[in-house]
C-alpha cells in the first residue's frame, strides 16, 4: 500500500506503464474533526505526491479530501491540484451517511468542474450493511450496490443539471449499476418523483459517469462497453487487495478483440479524462 518502488515493479511485472494512486477508503477520515482531518489528508496527499514525484514516467496521484469539512475540502484540493500536481480526487459514494446529493457539497463540485479534473468514485460504508457481514458480502454485494446508489443521486438530485462537466469515474464497472439501467429509466418514467429534480433521462448523464474494467467475465466486460458510451471504460486493477484482476491487460485482450478498441481501454481513453492528451 504504501512502498512505491514494490507498486512500480508490480505496475511493470503486469505489462503497464502507468498508474494512478488512489487513496483508500480509510484515507479518506471522514470521521475526524477539523483539525485532524486538514493534518491526515495533508499528509496523505504530500505522501502521494511524494512517490510521483520518485517515479514521474510511472505514478500519476489522486487527492484525497475532508469532504466532511466542505470548505477545507476545496482548499485541499486547490492545493493539491496547483501545487501537487494531483491529477484527480479520490472519494467515498456517501460522507457520514449524507449523500453528495445535498447542497452542501455544491462548492466541491463547482471547484472541481473548474478545474476540470476527474473524481474517482470507491464505495465506503454501505447501506444495509448490518445484512450482509457475513461471507464477504460487503465487498461482493454491498460495495457495487452502494456505487449504483451514488450515481443515482447524483442523476436524480440534479447534480449534473447544475454541473454539466462533472466527470465521476465509479469502481468495480459501475458496480450495478449497468445491470440496473433499464429498470432505472422504467421507473423514471413511471414515477414522478424521480424527474423533480433532474432535466432529463438516466442515459442522458452516462456521458458524466465512467468506468473501469474490473468485471472478471470477458462476457460481462463486453456487456459494459455496450452500455457504456464510447470512451467511458477504462482499465483498472483494484491493486492491491484480494479482489483484484491480477491481469488487467489479459482481460482487456480476452474480452475485446478490436487491437484499436483495447488501445482505447487500456491506454487513451483515461489519458483523455486526466487531461494528458
Amino acid at each position: 500500500m504504501c512502498d512505491f518502488d514494490e507498486n512500480v515493479a508490480d505496475l511493470k511485472a503486469a505489462g503497464m506503464d502507468l498508474g494512478l494512486l488512489q487513496p483508500t477508503q480509510s484515507m479518506f477520515f471522514y470521521w475526524a474533526d477539523r483539525d485532524a482531518a486538514a493534518e491526515l489528508v495533508r499528509m496523505v496527499n504530500e505522501y502521494t505526491a511524494q512517490g510521483v514525484k520518485a517515479h514521474p514516467d510511472n505514478l500519476l496521484g489522486l487527492a484525497t479530501l475532508p469532504l466532511q469539512h466542505v470548505d477545507l475540502a476545496v482548499e485541499e484540493l486547490t492545493y493539491c491540484v496547483d501545487k501537487l500536481d494531483m491529477k484527480g480526487v479520490a472519494m467515498g459514494t456517501n460522507v457520514n451517511g449524507h449523500g453528495f446529493d445535498e447542497e452542501q457539497f455544491g462548492p466541491f463540485f463547482q471547484k472541481v468542474e473548474e478545474l476540470d479534473i476527474p473524481i474517482v468514485v470507491h464505495p465506503n460504508d454501505p447501506s444495509g450493511i448490518e445484512r450482509v457481514a457475513n461471507y464477504y458480502l460487503t465487498n461482493f454485494l454491498a460495495y457495487p450496490m452502494e456505487s449504483a446508489i451514488f450515481a443515482a443521486k447524483l442523476v436524480f438530485g440534479g447534480v449534473f443539471d447544475r454541473y454539466p462537466n462533472l466527470k465521476i469515474c465509479l469502481s468495480h464497472a459501475g458496480g450495478v449499476l449497468p445491470f440496473l439501467l433499464g429498470r432505472i429509466e422504467h421507473g423514471q418514467s413511471e414515477r414522478p418523483e424521480s424527474r423533480e429534480h433532474c432535466e432529463h433521462s438516466f442515459s442522458h448523464y452516462l456521458k458524466n459517469f465512467y468506468v473501469d474494467t474490473i468485471t472478471f467475465r470477458p462476457d460481462t466486460l463486453r456487456f459494459v462497453l455496450d452500455i457504456m458510451p464510447e470512451g467511458h471504460v477504462f482499465m483498472g486493477t483494484d491493486y492491491p487487495y484480494d479482489m483484484m484482476d491480477t491481469d488487467p491487460v489479459g482481460s482487456v485482450k480476452t474480452a475485446v478483440e478490436d487491437e484499436n478498441l483495447q488501445e482505447k481501454i487500456m491506454c487513451e481513453n483515461i489519458g483523455v479524462m486526466l487531461g494528458l492528451t
